[in-house]
């Protein structure tokens, strides 16, 4: 039977409930590290399950040749608007409305040009793994006239 961790105080006053009030240790002497080294191990396996299912719903681990689409609108002044990114240049027109759809683009970050009347803007996109981004509404508005 294993002694008690706290004896009986020697000398002075003695305490005849000390034993009636003396509980057991949770955890029995010795088997402490091992369990903390078990509970550890397990804590861990955890955090990186976790860890593995947050990057895979977070789109950062695209797989290889994965592609998405791009859709949005474009309002510009008058009609002529276009738009394409740099992986495929197929040049895009800008539907009636100003709604637009850049299909098949290669996922992850890339760049959407909206081009109009000879000036380009530029738009920075995250492009889902088989999914579509919507980019919202883009206005597109000229400032000053290019110097002749």
């Amino acid at each position: 039977m294993p002694e008690p961790q706290n004896p009986p105080p020697t000398g002075g006053a003695f305490d005849p409930d000390y034993y009636v009030k003396w509980r057991p240790p949770l955890i029995p002497p010795g088997h402490g590290r091992r369990i903390v080294r078990i509970a550890i191990a397990v804590l861990a396996v955890a955090l990186v399950i976790m860890g593995a299912v947050a990057l895979w719903r977070s789109n950062l681990i695209a797989l290889p040749g994965g592609r998405g689409d791009i859709v949005g609108r474009v309002v510009a002044p008058t009609d002529g608007a276009v738009v394409f990114v740099l992986p495929n240049p197929t040049e895009i027109p800008v539907a009636a409305d100003g709604s637009f759809t850049v299909p098949n683009v290669p996922s992850g970050r890339q760049m959407l040009y909206i081009a109009f009347s000879g000036m380009a803007w530029e738009v920075p996109v995250e492009v889902p793994n088989q999914g579509s981004i919507d980019v919202g509404v883009i206005t597109v508005e000229v400032t000053a006239e290019p110097a002749r």
